[in-house]
């Protein structure tokens, strides 16, 4: 039998009213008091997907002055305003219980909980440092792959001390047998017989049906940015701070699906980005992946330790040969913090 733990946080003592919040939906005083309260849950709830839980005994615990009734009625109100949505879920981490989930939604994200708004000044003066470091990670990027070419993989010269062969040789074996399993693992296969309107379906009935992520590490985002299919069926992010935004820009939605289509080994995968980088957790991430290369379509075959880095084995979509990331005819060392910026730099 599952249990719910019971290291919560404490009755919470304070919750925001956003006046301007309840007047323009309307809400009476004890649905903006469950709004303020699901508001507050975000900073302390274990998160599940786009969803966090909330049993009927927290919400008790919390706000005893709100009965059973006047909750569920409540959160009907809300649900039906589109401010939240709400459905069952498993969580794994409190023994696979089953609970009530909560998910706020776009128009539940304008409610406005900080206690002290910043001076638009100082908001100001904070995005401009953030586009100012913005711009230098993009110049930073543009260095990096500038005259990046491809030079064929050298072949492994003949060792003559049968010792250092043994050993260079197990080292090999390993590293191949790492690979391998960054290939075969959610490398899409039930997806590849698929054409581009029935992988989006499939893809969206799948993973609207159980809200599970389908992925990050997409083109064009953050590579923290989770994406999944909310219970409308619609593509929806979750940011590196937690928000969850569903998509309605048809140019973002329409590229997120190209992006797919051309990775599908990526269908399920979430990549664990706090994640110390080594030559493993690089070839976990990027085995497989599509990058473009002088307007031609490869895919990151292998990445090899050397001594002083890392190098990228690449292989042609088109003819299958393996080549090297290089430039000047040099094949490149990377370290591998700058290994992991170019490969994303370099997506199809």
């Amino acid at each position: 039998m599952s249990q719910i733990p019971q290291n919560l946080p404490k009755r919470t003592r304070l919750l925001v009213k956003d006046i301007i919040f309840q007047e323009k939906y309307r809400l009476t005083h004890t649905q903006v008091d469950i709004m303020a309260y699901i508001i507050n849950a975000i900073t302390w709830a274990v998160k599940v997907g786009a969803f966090f839980p909330i049993t009927n005994k927290k919400f008790h615990e919390d706000l005893p002055q709100i009965s059973e009734k006047t909750l569920e009625e409540g959160l009907r109100v809300l649900k039906a305003m589109e401010l939240i949505e709400v459905q069952m879920i498993t969580v794994p981490s409190w023994n696979n219980a089953y609970v009530r989930g909560i998910c706020i939604l776009p128009k539940g994200l304008e409610y406005n909980g900080t206690y002290y708004q910043i001076e638009e000044k100082e908001i100001i003066d904070s995005l401009t440092k953030q586009m100012s470091a913005k711009d230098q990670e993009i110049a930073k990027l543009k260095e990096e792959l500038e005259n990046i070419n491809a030079v064929d993989a050298p072949q492994i010269a003949e060792k003559t001390d049968k010792q250092i062969e043994k050993k260079e040789e197990t080292q090999e074996e390993k590293e191949a047998k790492i690979i391998e399993e960054a290939k075969e693992k959610d490398d899409g296969s039930n997806y590849d017989d698929l054409g581009f309107t029935e992988l989006r379906k499939s893809v969206t009935k799948e993973f609207g049906a159980t809200s599970e992520p389908i992925c990050n590490g997409v083109k064009g985002w953050l590579k923290e940015t989770i994406f999944y299919i909310n219970s409308y069926n619609k593509l929806t992010i979750q940011s590196p701070t937690g928000q969850v935004v569903q998509l309605k820009n048809p140019i973002e939605i329409g590229n997120f699906w190209k992006y797919i289509d051309k990775n599908r080994h990526q269908i399920g995968k979430v990549i664990d980005f706090s994640k110390k980088l080594d030559v493993d957790e690089l070839n976990n991430r990027y085995v497989k992946m599509e990058i473009v290369l002088n307007e031609k379509k490869i895919r990151v075959h292998e990445i090899k330790k050397v001594k002083n880095g890392v190098q990228v084995c690449i292989k042609s979509s088109d003819s299958g040969n393996i080549a090297m990331l290089s430039r000047d005819g040099e094949t490149i060392v990377f370290g591998l913090e700058e290994c992991e910026r170019v490969l994303l730099g370099l997506r199809g």
